[in-house]
């Protein structure tokens, strides 16, 4: 009986070995770093995460540091892209009051009557140039739904924008927009000297430039109200029609979630350039992941329209 038993007790300690040498495998691999690159070789393209300590570095830097950094950067992210874009994009509150004429038929006649309302919308701009321009969409600072109403007009309209965790409300005036392009340009009320401002992605078929299905992409704005947040994702197709009755509208498509409140933010790609403004998404039961942004030459065309400067590159690389 008792060389079983030996038998059994090594059965054990070689089982409890094999264990403990597991577990220390284990926890070696949780401590690995899994930032480093990784190089393929056969293709010769390469691809790279950036360690915390490259995404805390590029915090509170000024525009110059900032600058600097980006110079000698040899990878993207969506925590750079975020630095770079942040300081430009703005939240917007839009106060309506406005009025128009309602008619009531009943069978002792017809009655007319002035009725007054109020409405609030929260959106999303940025800075387009150092002389205090922002875009956003026309339906941010505007009741579409209501400016077909008989008499219709507007009492007031207030727009006022503050930037990323600041308590500091400043007004702005509204310069123009289209409701057909989904497009408002806004200019602030107060001159900042050292604001910052978003440049362009210069999509030009002609010329071939454009965008990649499955190019890396954030969009930047306040989501429900909540304040300045972003996501990310990809464009899932360069470009996209709709149909708006006899206005055939261009949208790029992206997986990045497009919520409540994103209207007017920048969607741009991992390099801080603007690819599009963020206007609409598609919601059913059978659909999911469906957001769309005007793209940012439909939006420059405008801007020359209106003859505002604003800045455009057509590389993919940082901007110094």
């Amino acid at each position: 009986m008792k060389r079983p038993l030996v038998k059994t007790l090594l059965l054990l300690l070689f089982v409890m070995t094999f264990l403990i040498s597991c577990d220390s495998l284990s926890t070696s691999a949780t401590t690995t770093d899994s930032t480093s690159a990784v190089t393929e070789s056969s293709t010769g393209s390469s691809t790279a995460s950036i360690s915390s300590s490259e995404a805390d570095a590029v915090y509170n830097l000024s525009s110059d540091e900032l600058s600097a950094y980006l110079a000698n950067l040899e990878t993207t992210d969506p925590a750079i892209a975020a630095t770079i874009v942040m300081p430009s994009v703005v939240e917007i509150t839009v106060e309506f009051e406005y009025s128009y004429t309602s008619t009531y038929r009943s069978p002792w006649g017809t009655t007319t009557d002035t009725v007054t309302n109020s409405a609030t919308s929260e959106a999303t701009g940025f800075f387009i140039n150092s002389d205090g321009y922002l875009v956003t969409n026309a339906h941010v600072v505007a009741l579409t739904d209501y400016e077909d109403y008989t008499d219709f007009q507007y009492v007031s309209r207030t727009v006022s924008f503050s930037f990323a965790d600041s308590s500091d409300v400043y007004t702005a005036t509204i310069v123009a927009y289209d409701t057909e392009l989904d497009l408002a340009v806004l200019k602030s009320d107060t001159v900042f000297s050292d604001q910052s401002y978003l440049t362009f992605f210069g999509i030009d078929s002609t010329n071939d430039v454009s965008l990649y299905y499955g190019e890396d992409v954030i969009a930047v704005g306040n989501a429900n109200g909540y304040g300045i947040s972003v996501t990310s994702g990809v464009v899932s197709a360069p470009l996209r029609y709709f149909q708006d009755g006899s206005n055939t509208i261009e949208a790029i498509q992206t997986d990045a979630a497009i919520n409540s409140g994103n209207s007017g933010g920048p969607l741009t790609n991992l390099y801080g350039a603007v690819i599009g403004i963020n206007s609409f998404k598609i919601v059913t039961s059978t659909s999911e992941s469906l957001g769309y942004a005007i793209p940012s030459n439909v939006v420059m065309d405008y801007l020359d329209d209106l003859g505002i400067g604003y800045s455009v590159t057509t590389d993919r690389a940082y901007l110094s």
